[in-house]
């Protein structure tokens, strides 16, 4: 059994078609990929599959783990596949292809508290040129 289904399994997901094909236009992408970028191959291969079924399968996946949320400026909903364990990591996003490269090193781990806050969680994600755009 693939470490995705595992991961699916450990949630209490079920793993269905739907899912299994968009782990797996997600593993042949390698990049980020907004929801309709999924939406649209996947809707010809299943006939009926809507938006809002592909969104709540995405949502589903980053919960558990297999795919990440990426955040860019454009007021698109970005998502790539997350190939770390449950370890804690972080993103860096190729801002000319989209490839996606995860990284351990964090010094905010150890920050408890801020001016008031207990902190609960934090988000680091950053922007580069991978070496196979910076070629070009």
């Amino acid at each position: 059994m693939s470490p995705h289904c595992e991961k699916l399994r450990s949630h209490g997901l079920k793993i269905t078609p739907k899912r299994q094909a968009i782990i797996a236009f997600f593993e042949k992408a390698k990049r980020t990929l907004r929801p309709e970028e999924v939406w649209t191959p996947l809707k010809k291969k299943f006939g009926r599959l809507g938006l809002p079924s592909v969104y709540r399968n995405l949502e589903s996946l980053v919960e558990c783990g297999i795919l990440t949320r990426i955040h860019k400026f454009d007021n698109n909903r970005h998502y790539a596949l997350c190939h770390a364990s449950e370890h804690h990591h972080h993103h860096i996003v190729c801002v000319k292809c989209g490839k996606i490269g995860e990284f351990e090193s964090c010094r905010l781990e150890k920050i408890t508290a801020v001016e008031g806050f207990r902190v609960l969680k934090h988000f680091v994600q950053l922007e580069g040129v991978c070496a196979g755009c910076e070629k070009h």
